[in-house]
């Protein structure tokens, strides 16, 4: 926000930065009600390990699968693990879908 305070035009401050007009917006109101650490971005979702949705044993029997077996041996396509697969077993055991971070969140043991 200091090159709109610096006398900068909303839109000059929306290309530099590659946001809409509306996110300047956003950001200016957020700059007068706290300052500049009202604009501080903060880490979202739950902390890495904090009420995970698969359970202990559930993790444990996804881990037991991978080293186990093949991706192909359990009706996935592919001859190497990948977090893409492991997340495909994982919505194939568990009805869960996680995305390839989330995959990559999960405790390692």
């Amino acid at each position: 926000m200091a090159a709109w305070v610096a006398g900068r035009a909303r839109e000059d401050v929306a290309a530099v930065f590659g946001v809409s007009l509306k996110m300047v917006d956003i950001w200016w109101a957020r700059w007068q009600a706290g300052g500049r650490e009202a604009l501080v971005m903060r880490p979202r979702g739950k902390p890495v390990g904090v009420h995970p949705v698969l359970g202990e044993a559930e993790q444990a029997a996804v881990r037991q699968a991978a080293l186990g077996h093949r991706p192909c041996d359990m009706g996935l396509s592919g001859q190497l693990w990948t977090r893409r697969l492991v997340g495909e077993l994982i919505a194939k055991l568990y009805r869960v879908r996680l995305t390839e971070a989330g995959v990559g969140k999960y405790p390692k043991q």
